[in-house]
C-alpha cells in the first residue's frame, strides 16, 4: 500500500469513523482483497512511524501557557475473551493555536496526566476531576474552571427547582451574553478583559452572594444543593477568566474535540488493542491538529508519510508548520497532475 491509499484509510477509520470491516467491505466491492488485519496492521505501522510527530505535537502545546484538557472512556477489549471488554481513557490537550493532543490510558488514575502537566506552568482550563488536583498545587500553574459544565448542574436542577434555577442560569445567560458581544465586536484580548471587569465582575459578584442566600434554602443532596455546591467549590477557579484577556470562559473547546471521540465510539465501539489505543490517539492528534491548521486531511497524511523518514526536523511536519512549509508545494503538484489528467482525457 502506497501512501496515498494509506492517507485515505487513516482518514476513513479516524477522521470519518469507518469500523475497519466496513472498509474491508468496501474496498472488496472495488475488487481489492484487503482484510481488516491487514488494513489494522498497516494502520498500526503508521502509526509507529509518525509517533515522533506525536511526541513533538505533546512538547508544543505544552510550551504554551495556556492548555484546555478533557477526557472520556474508551472501551479496549479483552484478549481470549470475546464480547468482553474495560474501560480505558482518551484524554485531549489543546493550545490556543489548536493544536491537538490525544493521548490513551487504561484507566482514568491521574498518573499520566501529572506526568504530562510535571513541568507546565500557566493556566489549565479543565473539569473539577480531583486527580487534577496535585497539578495546581504550584503557586504558578492555575486552573481555569468551566462555566458551561456549572452551568448543567443547574440544568438538572429545573425540573426539582425552577424557580431557583431559573435564576442562576438568568445570570450565567448574562456571562455569556458578554462574550457574545466581545465576540461580535472582534475585541482582542485587551479590550476583552476591559469589557470582562467591567460587566463581567459586576455579574460574578452577584451570583457568588446569590449561592450564599440559595445555600440556606436547598438541601444539601437535593439537584439544587449539588449545584450550588459544586459553583461554590469551583468558584476561585470560575472566576479566573477574567483576569486574563486571553483565557475562555468555559472548556468547550476540549469538550468539542471529544465529540469525535464519542462518534468513533458508537461506529466502532472499542479498541481492539492497547496498541490500538495508542495508534488512535496519534491519528486523531494528527488529523484534528490538521483541520485546525486548514489543510487537506488526506494530503497532509501521505505527504508526511513520504517525509517523515528523512526530515530531520519533525516539527515542520506538524499540520500548522506544514502548512507553512509545504502546502503550497504539494497543492502545485497536486494541481499539475489533475490538470494533466484532464488535458490527457480530452486528447483521448
Amino acid at each position: 500500500m502506497g501512501p496515498g491509499f494509506l492517507a485515505h484509510v487513516i482518514a476513513e477509520r479516524f477522521q470519518f469513523h469507518m469500523p475497519y470491516y466496513r472498509l474491508e467491505k468496501k474496498y472488496a466491492g472495488k475488487g481489492l482483497d484487503l482484510s481488516r488485519s491487514v488494513l489494522e496492521r498497516s494502520v498500526s505501522r503508521c502509526g509507529e512511524l509518525l509517533e515522533p510527530l506525536h511526541d513533538a505535537l505533546q512538547k508544543s502545546i505544552l510550551a504554551k501557557d495556556i492548555v484546555f484538557t478533557d477526557d472520556t472512556t474508551v472501551k479496549i477489549a479483552l484478549a481470549g475473551k470475546p464480547g468482553s471488554s474495560k474501560t480505558g481513557r482518551l484524554w485531549v490537550y489543546i493550545d490556543k493555536l489548536g493544536q491537538h493532543f490525544y493521548d490513551f490510558t487504561e484507566s482514568r488514575e491521574p498518573d499520566r496526566p501529572i506526568t504530562i502537566f510535571k513541568k507546565f506552568r500557566g493556566f489549565i482550563h479543565a473539569d473539577a476531576y480531583p486527580g487534577y488536583d496535585p497539578i495546581f498545587l504550584p503557586d504558578d500553574v492555575t486552573e481555569v474552571a468551566c462555566w458551561a459544565h456549572t452551568r448543567r448542574y443547574f440544568e438538572r436542577a429545573e425540573s426539582s427547582d425552577p424557580d431557583l434555577s431559573a435564576v442562576a442560569l438568568g445570570l450565567i445567560r448574562k456571562l455569556y451574553r458578554i462574550e457574545k458581544i466581545a465576540r461580535k465586536k472582534k475585541l482582542k484580548e485587551e479590550g476583552l478583559l476591559e469589557l470582562r471587569q467591567k460587566y463581567s465582575v459586576p455579574i460574578l459578584e452577584q451570583i457568588k452572594a446569590w449561592l450564599g442566600s440559595a445555600e440556606a434554602m436547598v438541601l444539601p443532596k437535593s439537584p439544587m444543593g449539588k449545584a450550588v455546591h459544586y459553583a461554590q467549590a469551583q468558584w476561585d477557579a470560575l472566576v479566573v477568566y477574567t483576569t486574563d484577556g486571553r483565557l475562555e470562559i468555559d472548556n468547550n473547546r476540549a469538550e468539542r474535540a471529544m465529540k469525535p471521540v464519542a462518534g468513533g465510539r458508537k461506529n466502532w465501539l472499542f479498541v481492539q488493542t492497547l496498541a490500538g489505543g495508542k495508534t488512535a490517539a496519534i491519528m486523531m492528534s494528527l488529523i484534528h491538529s490538521a483541520e485546525a491548521a486548514g489543510v487537506n486531511v488526506k494530503l497532509y497524511l501521505r505527504d508526511v508519510l513520504q517525509r517523515i523518514a528523512t526530515e530531520t526536523d519533525v516539527t515542520k511536519l506538524l499540520p500548522h508548520a506544514w502548512k507553512e512549509n509545504f502546502e503550497a508545494e504539494v497543492e502545485g503538484r497536486r494541481n499539475e497532475i489533475i490538470e494533466k489528467l484532464v488535458a490527457d482525457q480530452r486528447g483521448a
